[in-house]
Parts: C-alpha cells; structure tokens; sequence
C-alpha cells in the first residue's frame, strides 16, 4: 500500500465513522430538544437549539485530530502514536475499574428489575458522557507520565533536544491531543455530562416501575407567578404519552396571597395541540376573601361548591413542568442554568449565585485536561539518573491539589464569597501558572524535584 495511501486511510475511516454517527445522533437530539420546548415552553430556546450543532462538532473531533496527525512529521507522529497507545491503555484501564465498581455497588438495584442486563446496559450509556469527563483528566496525566518516562529512560527525549528540538517542541502534539480532549469535555459539559445523575435515576426508576403503570407520589408544584398551586397525588410512568395526571388539586390565588378557588379532581389530561387541562369528575370550591385583606390559609368561607363531570381550563403548565422535580444547579447543563436564570433572575427568593457560578464552571472545568498535559510534560521528562518517582508523586499531588481547588472555590463562589467568575476560573488560573513554572524550570533544564523539595518543611530541623 502506497504511504501516501496509508496517511489518508485514517482521517477516511474517522470521517466516514463522524458522518454515520452525524446521521444517527443529531436528529435524536434534535427530537429531544423539541420534546424539551413542548415540555418546557419557558426554556431558553437559543441555549437548547444549540445542542445538535455540538453533537455534530463532538462526531467529526477525531476526523480532525486523524486529519492533523496525518499532516504531521514523522517525528511528531512518532510521539503521537507512544503517547496515544500509553494513554488508551490508562483511559481503558480506569474505565473498567469504574465500570466494575459501580456494578458491585448497583448490584441490587439491577437485579430488583425484570431485565437486569437491560437496566444495566442503559444505564452505563446514560452515564458515558459523565464518566468520560471524570475519567480524561486521569487518564492523560498517567498516561502522558508512562509515555515521556519510557522516552527518557531510552534516551530518546536527550537524543531530539540534540537533533535541534525544543521541549516545547517535542511535546505539541500532545499537547495539542490535550487540547481536542478539553473541547470534547466542554462539549459534554454543555448538557450531556450534568444531566447523567438524573438519567442514572430516571433508569432505575423506569426499570422498577415498569409493571405499573402509575407512580403514588404526592408532587407539589407551585407556578412563578404564585397564581397557581399543584398537587398530583398519582402519575403516569411515561407522563409524555398523554395519560392522565390523577387526584390533583389545583388551588387559585390572588395577588394578596388570598386562595379564591380550589379544584379537586380525579383526572387531568392535557393536550399538546391546544394547550388546555381538561379535568374528569370535578370538585370546585370558591372562596371568599376575608375582610382583613390577610392572605387566607384555611378553607375559612365557602360560598358555593360545584360539581361538574369536566372542566377545561386553559393554563400554561405542562405535565413536564409539574411532575418533572427541580434540579440543583450542579446537575443542569448550560441550557438549563440558561433557563432557570431566564425565569427566576427577578424571584427575591432564587439563589442566582450558585447558578451563574455553575455557567462559568461547565466552560472552565473542561480545560483541566489541557493543564493536566502542561503539569505531567515536564514532570515526565527526566534527564538524570533519579528516575520518574519524583515527577509521578509530585503530578499525582498536583492533580489532588486540583480536584480539591476545583471543589473549594465554585463552593465560594455560590455563597458570594468571591465573584462567579473568579469561582469557575480561579484553580485554572491557579495550575496554569504552576504548569508554565515547571515548564521554565525544564526548559532551563534546572532541576524541579530539588526546586520544589525546598519549599516542604525541613526533616532536620
């Protein structure tokens, strides 16, 4: 086969492959967002039409790092193709550790379902998005280690400094492959990554409820405006098949605060075309306010009661809406931080802190995968004797030092302390600076073990 063949096999192959999963993933996407719209008619349109572009983007990512590797030099592939065997090898291996542990402890929930390998299948797909994210940072550090160490214990890293090349130089691509990594994390963090808590619990419930239909469970909604109250004392499994809501009470209030009626029904069904609640063997009590202008919290006055076989209404709430619970800020993605924000910035009682934190946080935390790769370079280049020990314990605290930053300062941030964007930046900001030091010191070829052994307290004192 010609080599010029060979180069362009790959990039073929990782575009065919972009194409295909283009094809499969963008219009289910695009199906769910406009699930989402009639679900959820107040969500920040912009913020969720922008997901399939992303899933379009995230399908052709490796066509462009085979692209770029194929147009590389021979030396540049060299290392690329170390570096990627080395890293596969520490991505599958931390993988499976996950994968198993997270069995052993779910054990007993996959086998309270009908169809445990289902259950399990489905929910290690719901989780994928999570785990990559997680797991990346991980492993391109060991992986990054074990491939320079190799290198330096053969000499070869010394042999291309003398060849003319810089350490910068002889680690680009890698730190290049970091960088494709952190855009694939961002793009899964944009809505994928967070939402993995509520589909691992969104599975099993699925799972456990599959023989029944309907789920006792007293849901209390209550809209923005406080005009309406909900209560839903029964609900369908899957709530976006049309089947009614049943035992709801819908209360009615004024702008004082004051209950003006109450409705009771068996059954509420809503239609998608007309927007409208129809509510089956009806119990309508009307009040009357109480002279003092007092908001009323007791069934004090009753006037009349009606009873109607049905009564539609049409009110903006969707079923999505009320037997869907609130999410924290921490497991909603940036279309529904986006929302949340667009429907509650002017609430008196809406915690906007922790919500503008987490936006900053979803595009800053992915870029711990390219500082990660600018911590392990220098610290996996060893050019003495003492070997990669030193490098290895010191990138192993570092990244400690990271995931503890990472989890004080958005901490910080949501409780006002410290502004949200410094919150969501402050440990980049932090290690960046640390990684650049350990880079000057290895270009400068000055030793960073003895450098940074000075700064820990003195055994002899």
């Amino acid at each position: 086969m010609p080599a010029t063949t060979r180069r362009l096999l790959w990039p073929t192959l990782f575009l065919l492959l972009g194409a295909a999963c283009c094809l499969w993933l963008v219009p289910a996407e695009q199906s769910a967002v406009e699930t989402q719209m009639v679900g959820f008619p107040n969500s920040d349109k912009r913020a969720h039409y922008f997901r399939p572009i992303l899933i379009a983007i995230a399908c052709f990512l490796p066509a462009l790092g085979a692209i770029l590797y194929s147009l590389s030099s021979t030396l540049d592939r060299y290392i690329s193709s170390l570096f990627l065997h080395s890293f596969l090898l520490c991505f599958g291996s931390i993988f499976s550790l996950m994968i198993v542990t997270d069995f052993q402890n779910n054990y007993g929930k996959f086998q309270e379902t009908s169809a445990p390998m289902a259950t399990a299948a489905a929910h290690y797909l719901s989780q994928i998005p999570a785990m990559l994210v997680f797991i990346l940072p991980y492993a391109l550090m060991l992986g990054l280690l074990w491939c320079l160490g190799k290198m330096s214990k053969a000499q070869e890293i010394i042999s291309m400094i003398q060849s003319g090349r810089s350490v910068i130089r002889i680690t680009f691509p890698i730190i290049f492959f970091g960088l494709l990594c952190s855009l694939f994390c961002m793009i899964l963090n944009y809505h994928w990554a967070p939402h993995a808590e509520e589909k691992k619990e969104g599975v099993f419930d699925s799972a456990r409820q599959e023989s029944s239909s309907y789920r006792p469970r007293d849901v209390l909604y209550q809209t923005l405006n406080d005009e309406r109250q909900w209560t839903v004392g029964e609900f369908p499994s899957r709530f976006t098949n049309d089947e009614p809501l049943l035992s709801v009470t819908v209360t009615t209030f004024n702008a004082e605060g004051s209950i003006l009626q109450r409705l009771f029904a068996k059954e509420a069904s809503w239609n998608k075309e007309l927007k409208e609640w129809t509510f089956q063997q009806v119990t309508l009590y009307h009040h009357t306010p109480r002279e003092d202008s007092q908001p009323l919290t007791t069934l004090e006055k009753i006037p009349s009661i009606t009873q109607l076989e049905s009564l539609t209404q049409a009110w903006p709430e969707t079923p999505w809406q009320i037997i869907k619970p609130g999410l924290p800020a921490t497991h909603l993605g940036i279309p529904g931080l986006k929302s949340w924000l667009k429907n509650h910035r002017d609430h008196p009682l809406s915690n906007k802190l922790a919500y503008i934190t987490q936006i900053h946080y979803r595009y800053a935390q992915p870029m711990i995968c390219l500082i990660t790769i600018l911590i392990a370079a220098p610290l996996g280049i060893v050019f003495t004797r003492r070997g990669l020990g030193g490098g290895v314990a010191i990138a192993i605290f570092l990244c400690a030092g990271m995931l503890f930053c990472s989890t004080v300062f958005p901490t910080l941030g949501e409780s006002g302390h410290i502004s949200p964007i410094l919150a969501a930046w402050a440990t980049n900001i932090l290690f960046t600076a640390v990684a650049l030091y350990l880079f000057q010191r290895r270009v400068s070829g000055r030793p960073i073990y003895q450098t940074l052994k000075q700064w820990l307290p003195s055994s002899e004192s």
